[in-house]
């Protein structure tokens, strides 16, 4: 019989945990049986209906500060594990993450196996520095006090980061593993040229949240020509509070140019009529938004943060922006529209090859296979195995 996998996801919208866990079902179907515990769908899990997987719904899973809230959540996901003994659990979102682990140390038989992914370092630069500090302190004695799990990061550069932050011998128990991102947006329509006396096309996907920092956009947005326009994609970016937020930033005539589109379950089309892809978040680990932008053959303008470095580093036509220089930012992103539509056939070519070298779909997977291996049969002694 094949094994149980349990996949724990956290928040039920569009978002990038969900996007993995789809695509890990996509490339552990054949191999595992598979659970995924989240909190209610909220769009994010709809794929789960086509793939013949368990779903298990855990009020609860969002990220929150809420200490009874949290209690009864680690109740449920005690008793859910509980109905599946002997599963490989594997970790994702936040709180998922925390409330395995927790449970890993006073119910060691239920989590056999434990994997975590990191989908950032919870401690890197940008986070608030409360936050920041306290998720290091929990993050050390975790990991110094929990038996042996697989900890998989999104980049080499993460896995080098926690070890200089928190020591070798905190990990030292552990096996890591690192697995970058992909995207699967597959075919992309036809792009969208711009009608004559239109400026800058600028997108930005992703739910509102201090990590985004969608203020710091605006402030870009507010530097580039009067027939810019910027669309905005994901949960919340359709409310009035948040078009309120942004109004005290930008003129009328600028707010006006904005589009507020709210969660979207295909972004392609938004994709194919613009000429730039905005990030100016504060953190990220490997945002699968830049990814489909990437894939879309979109020039990128990202914050210069330890999350975007191997994206800027491999794209054909990239800018790293510091979000305290918000005329630089807009200068950039005019550069790069202007380079982009001088060729955009032949950019978007260029920048999907590049792409589909290093993190498409069929990458990914070949990856995941090996790392799955890995990680699911007999533990290793090398405690250092890993995968790149």
């Amino acid at each position: 019989m094949l094994p149980r996998l349990i996949l724990i996801g956290g928040d039920g919208g569009y978002s990038g945990v969900p996007t993995y866990i789809r695509q890990t079902i996509a490339a552990r179907t054949d191999r595992a049986r598979i659970t995924v515990i989240s909190d209610a769908n909220r769009g994010g899990y709809d794929f789960l209906s086509d793939t013949g997987a368990e779903h298990i719904v855990l009020p609860g899973l969002r990220s929150s500060m809420n200490p009874l809230a949290m209690r009864q959540t680690l109740h449920g996901l005690r008793d859910a594990l509980g109905q599946h003994p002997g599963s490989f659990v594997w970790a994702h979102a936040r709180m998922g993450v925390f409330l395995s682990r927790l449970l890993a140390l006073r119910h060691p038989d239920l989590l056999p196996r434990l994997a975590i992914t990191y989908h950032g370092i919870p401690f890197d630069p940008g986070h608030r520095p409360l936050l920041s500090g306290g998720s290091r302190l929990i993050e050390a004695q975790l990991l110094k006090r929990s038996p042996a799990q697989d900890l998989i990061f999104l980049s080499e550069g993460a896995s080098q980061r926690m070890q200089r932050a928190l020591g070798a011998k905190a990990m030292a128990q552990h096996r890591v593993h690192v697995l970058p991102n992909c995207s699967d947006l597959g075919q992309m329509p036809p792009r969208e040229a711009p009608q004559p006396g239109v400026g800058p096309r600028v997108i930005m996907t992703g739910r509102v949240s201090y990590q985004k920092n969608f203020e710091a956009a605006a402030r870009v947005f507010s530097h580039l020509p009067d027939n810019a326009h910027l669309t905005l994609c994901g949960g919340g970016t359709d409310s009035a509070a948040f078009r309120a937020r942004l109004a005290g930033l930008l003129g009328p005539d600028a707010l006006n140019r904005v589009r507020f589109v709210g969660p979207v379950a295909d972004v392609r089309p938004y994709l194919a009529r613009a000429d730039v892809f905005l990030l100016t978040s504060r953190y990220e680990g490997m945002p699968i938004g830049a990814l489909e932008a990437f894939e879309a053959g979109l020039p990128v303008a990202l914050s210069d943060i330890p999350g975007t470095s191997e994206i800027l580093t491999l794209h054909p036509l990239s800018r790293r922006l510091k979000v305290s220089d918000p005329a630089g930012g807009a200068a950039a992103i005019t550069a790069l529209t202007q380079a982009f539509r001088a060729d955009p056939a032949g950019h978007q070519a260029r920048i999907h090859s590049v792409w589909a070298s290093v993190f498409s779909a069929a990458q990914w997977a070949r990856r995941m296979q090996v790392l799955w291996t890995q990680i699911s049969g007999p533990v290793p002694q090398d405690a250092a195995a890993r995968i790149t």
